[in-house]
């Protein structure tokens, strides 16, 4: 029997396990710090945020028992937020000494290392190659439109695996099921931007829906329609800088995990509560609070900075981008600030006639 460690206890990590064990894999779950009370309640026999039990060939760990959950293994899933991986990054390479581990990140977003903002691939393989110089590291990015509450209930998905040159090419299908059919690419770059940014832009989503949905439900796809396709459009443009594929994001990686983003889930519906004109810094602490963080939040933050370190004009190339930072980090207005950005547009629009 296989055997694997899941970093993170918290929605996508305790629902991996599922197509895990569909597989006759044992699985260590840690949680970080910050998943104490999912550990123990898992402990006792429910997850609270998948509402159910764990699969019985998942063993919950609390945090002070890394070296416990992956001193026996090969496979280890990395599904810590992105505010903390390169945190337990680090400790997991403390944890470990040998050097055939196979990794895959579930993981979204970009991260700060070095004084840098990096994608965590790059990170994670700096790091790995200070402690195992001249090793090879094996490394699969996660994508695709998989909820974590559906993949637990085992309805129908497909995910994609971005893998390097050094991972098996047939690893991934180990951890394929009936109800969780995987593909694989090499386009780590397109896989990564995709996952990190259609949390971004299901802001925007969710802000037209705070906008529109009380006073006219159902009749406002129009405008969610023309925000969706200029993301597409955007999402593109920042994998093609950051070395990705256009095919990557309009496929299951990008389009496929931006429309389900955008129907429902976190960062759509902290863009809901802004639109409606919370502020923004305070809906995501009280999100955080309750135990519902909105990725999104961290990657527009640091993801401005990365991508002009790509040397894209984040007005002239990203303009959408632009006035989603300035409603969430400046305080700007959402609608006039939405409307400021469909008037730019036309003018676009206009000018290639």
């Amino acid at each position: 029997m296989l055997k694997a460690a899941v970093l993170g206890a918290g929605y996508m990590g305790s629902a991996i396990t599922y197509p895990l064990s569909e597989n006759n894999i044992k699985v260590n779950l840690w949680g970080t710090w910050l998943d104490d009370e999912i550990i123990k309640s898992s402990l006792e026999g429910y997850h609270p945020k998948l509402k159910k039990p764990l699969p019985d060939t998942v063993t919950p760990m609390y945090s002070d028992r890394l070296s416990d959950a992956v001193k026996d293994v090969d496979i280890i899933f990395i599904a810590v937020l992105s505010d903390g991986f390169v945190n337990v990054f680090k400790m997991l390479l403390d944890a470990i000494n040998k050097k055939d581990y196979y990794f895959f990140k579930l993981t979204k977003g970009v991260v700060e290392y070095d004084n840098r903002i990096v994608r965590a691939s790059q990170a994670s393989q700096e790091m790995f190659e200070k402690k195992f110089p001249g090793t090879d590291f094996k490394w699969a990015t996660i994508g695709g439109p998989v909820k974590a509450n559906e993949l637990s209930d085992k309805i129908p998905t497909a995910s994609i695996y971005a893998l390097n040159k050094s991972m098996p090419k047939d690893m991934p299908f180990r951890f394929s099921a009936g109800f969780y059919p995987v593909t694989i690419t090499d386009d780590i770059p397109g896989v990564e931007v995709s996952s990190a940014f259609k949390n971004v832009y299901a802001i925007a989503v969710g802000i037209c829906d705070g906008l529109f949905k009380a006073s006219r439900p159902g009749m406002y796809h129009n405008f969610s329609a023309f925000i969706f396709n200029q993301a597409m459009i955007e999402i593109s443009r920042i994998a093609v800088a950051a070395g990705g594929r256009t095919e990557t994001v309009f496929d299951l990686a990008g389009i496929g995990d931006f429309y389900v983003a955008s129907l429902s889930g976190r960062n759509a519906r902290y863009g809901e509560f802004v639109g409606k004109g919370e502020n923004p810094g305070d809906v995501f602490n009280k999100m955080f609070s309750a135990g519902e963080v909105a990725e999104g939040y961290y990657a527009l933050k640091l993801g401005v900075e990365w991508i002009r370190s790509l040397g894209m004009d984040l007005q002239q190339d990203l303009p959408l981008l632009d006035h989603l930072y300035r409603i969430v980090f400046d305080a700007k207005e959402p609608m006039e600030t939405l409307l400021d950005f469909i008037r730019e547009m036309k003018v676009r629009f206009k000018s290639v006639l």
